[in-house]
């Protein structure tokens, strides 16, 4: 049986947040609640983050190291390898909609698959699978370019890449709009952004007023344009 491992790649949530100029309500976007949880328990799970490393029960956290993106997550990458495991799959948590089941698929895809790929909307990656015999595939991407998927599926080959269903990962205030349309949630996203009082609420009372407009559209019977 192969040693596995999940490696949740991401930022100290404050960091997260101001990154994408997010307020302080959004943090439940990037909550991974839980999914570390909900994996078989045959999967360690290893947090690697930046800023103050607190361990959580059940989990090993590290803190990143290098001077770069590229450079912190080739580092977590070989950590996870030196620590023995086997397959690794790698997520952020900017993905809500991500969930176990993606996880156990994807160490499933890599019997018969080189890398197993979670694309993204823009075309970048909210999951990567793959052996550590295989990691050398992952050094030298240009990472947040949305072109590290072409760029892992064209080092792979094409026929060796499982690609899981594409998903939308939040990065900023327009990421927000189409996920909420997307995933159907759009009422209850703009009742929650209609309580942020922050600096961003000029923008989340404009999303608000665009959301209720969907709404108001689809409740309308008969029609909208038929209706007075």
């Amino acid at each position: 049986m192969p040693r596995r491992a999940l490696l949740v790649f991401a930022e100290a949530i404050h960091v997260d947040l101001a990154r994408r100029a997010f307020p302080r309500a959004a943090a439940p976007f990037f909550h991974l609640g839980d999914l570390g949880h909900d994996v078989s328990s045959a999967v360690d799970v290893h947090f690697f983050t930046s800023g103050n490393v607190t361990a959580a029960p059940g989990l090993s956290t590290h803190c990143q190291v290098g001077g770069s993106f590229a450079a912190r997550f080739e580092n977590a990458i070989e950590t996870i390898a030196q620590l023995g495991y086997d397959e690794v799959v790698a997520i952020g948590r900017d993905c809500p909609a991500l969930r176990a089941v993606d996880i156990e698929r994807s160490f499933d895809e890599l019997d018969s698959s080189k890398l197993v790929l979670g694309p993204d909307h823009r075309g970048g990656c909210y999951l990567i699978a793959f052996r550590s015999v295989n990691r050398a595939l992952l050094r030298g991407i240009r990472w947040k370019q949305n072109t590290d998927c072409a760029q892992l599926r064209r080092r792979a080959g094409e026929t060796r890449v499982f690609l899981l269903p594409v998903k939308h990962d939040l990065d900023s205030w327009n990421d927000l709009r189409v996920f909420a349309r997307a995933e159907g949630i759009l009422a209850r996203l703009a009742i929650f952004l209609l309580g942020i009082t922050t600096t961003a609420g000029d923008r989340a009372r404009e999303f608000a007023s665009v959301s209720a407009r969907h709404i108001r559209v689809r409740q309308q019977i008969p029609p909208p344009a038929f209706a007075a």
